[in-house]
């Protein structure tokens, strides 16, 4: 049905062992029917070869699959019922083996097609944070309209590619160079101290983004720095894209992330942030990137980027 994507290798479901518990195994259907409404539409992106270090964030669609059996559809804190709304696992980005531009291209593709076709709004699940370049761009090619990017992540992923071509160091300044995203539209969150360079540092603001460090959070509170950041691109863009690299968060939270580091922002933090971004009426997308399951221990982090959907997903359930 679609021209990019392919069914995952596994699917995971769950007998109805209690019939007042509902899973996520049970809300998430697994055959798209055309020309119907879903309220999400899950995408997994299979792709970390182009990670600037090693990475197994390529097995994070398929444990974010696993690991629906796990919860329920109830926010208990916010009294929603998820089981309202209608996700569709639409599968993964078909692949190259060995070529990292033909991946890429079919990303980029996959989300045109998605967004020309589909209506629901994007879940992806990375992946390497090269995925949110190609997903943007296809969102963009589908529907051409000023889009603003809230990041959160430690590293500012400017880097030169010249130095080692597009990567997962590279999709902010992918973005600002093919003029898909200006730079004055770019809100990141969460930065850390010795995961980024003076002269990055430099380039990013002189392209007018907007820096926020995960002391800043600290300092100001969650709430008041996202509002923020929501305000700032509601006023001035048709459509606000959210990218989640999970190595914003604190290493000990989080060991499943190929660049793990001290004094990042707690599950807290980014939980709430991902329930109050999901209000957002012009939010059109989101992906949870650089999970690594063969490095996780218990599933921690990978159950981290799960639960982004979730409360991103109340957010959404409050936002209609």
């Amino acid at each position: 049905m679609f021209s990019y994507l392919t069914q995952p290798p596994f699917r995971f479901t769950q007998g109805k062992g209690d019939p007042y518990v509902t899973r996520l195994s049970e809300w998430v259907e697994q055959s798209y029917q055309p020309g119907e409404a879903y309220d999400f539409a899950i995408i997994g992106v299979p792709l970390s070869k182009s990670s600037i270090s090693f990475s197994g964030a390529h097995a994070h669609p398929l444990q974010f699959r696993q690991l629906l059996s796990s919860f329920t559809t109830y926010n208990f804190d916010e009294d929603v019922e998820l089981a309202s709304l209608r996700a569709v696992d639409l599968g993964d980005v078909a692949m190259h083996v060995t070529d990292i531009a033909c991946c890429q291209q079919n990303i980029e593709s996959a989300l045109q097609e998605v967004t020309s076709n589909v209506s629901a709004l994007p879940i992806i699940v990375g992946g390497d944070h090269s995925i949110t370049y190609r997903a943007i761009t296809g969102i963009n090619r589908a529907k051409p309209q000023r889009i603003g990017l809230i990041q959160f992540d430690a590293h500012l992923d400017v880097r030169d590619t010249n130095y080692g071509g597009t990567s997962n160091g590279t999709p902010m300044r992918s973005l600002m160079e093919s003029e898909v995203i200006r730079g004055e539209d770019i809100v990141t969150i969460g930065l850390r101290s010795f995961a980024n360079s003076r002269e990055y540092r430099q380039y990013a603001e002189d392209k007018g983004m907007t820096l926020i460090t995960a002391n800043q959070v600290r300092q100001r509170g969650i709430e008041a720095v996202v509002i923020e950041a929501l305000r700032y691109l509601e006023a001035k863009c048709d459509a606000i894209y959210i990218t989640f690299d999970v190595d914003v968060m604190d290493q000990s939270t989080v060991p499943g992330v190929p660049a793990i580091g001290p004094a990042g922002l707690s599950s807290v933090d980014l939980l709430f942030a991902a329930h109050t971004v999901g209000k957002s009426s012009k939010v059109i997308a989101m992906d949870m990137v650089c999970v690594d399951p063969t490095k996780d221990v218990r599933d921690m982090t990978s159950r981290v980027a799960l639960h982004l959907f979730l409360h991103f997903a109340t957010g959404y359930h409050q936002r209609k």
